[in-house]
């Protein structure tokens, strides 16, 4: 938990307000649909300026767009063959509160470009910073995105 802690304070530079648990019903699945190579993320976030140190007066959204080797897996989904998930991605001791997760895209199984849109998601990191968790309403893990030179970074999402 402490490494989600410190994560958390590199990225939004501040402490955490809160610290809490997800449900016991919540887990990371070891496997997903895999959807297809990750084109970005959008979120919005109240985390400081990265080169200012200023705290914006409300949330900002931002997008990440990844570099090649990112991928997207969407749990409950037969959209496409069944990935393993690396462990290093579902056996994590906490997640890291990124922001408001407002959809992601990929390339899907065809070529074409594909953006989800989501309404009532969070965005989470896991405590190393090396894959993202679209969350829906604290309860279930909607999609996970890792693989390549992802990483969350002091300066914000990398890779």
């Amino acid at each position: 938990m402490n490494l989600a802690i410190k994560l958390y304070e590199d990225f939004h530079k501040y402490p955490p307000t809160k610290i809490g648990d997800f449900p016991d019903s919540f887990f990371i699945p070891e496997q997903a649909t895999f959807v297809g190579p990750a084109l970005y993320v959008l979120y919005r976030s109240a985390k400081c300026d990265p080169i200012t140190y200023i705290k914006p007066d409300k949330p900002e959204n931002y997008i990440h767009e990844h570099k090649s080797g990112v991928k997207i897996c969407i749990v409950d989904s037969d959209d496409g063959p069944e990935k393993k998930i690396p462990q290093y991605v579902h056996r994590v001791d906490g997640l890291t509160f990124l922001g408001k997760c407002l959809g992601f895209g990929f390339i899907d199984h065809d070529g074409d470009d594909i953006e989800a849109k989501c309404t009532s998601s969070e965005l989470y990191a896991i405590p190393s910073g090396k894959a993202l968790l679209v969350v829906e309403k604290k309860k279930k893990v909607t999609a996970i995105i890792w693989g390549g030179k992802l990483n969350v970074e002091p300066r914000g999402i990398v890779g």
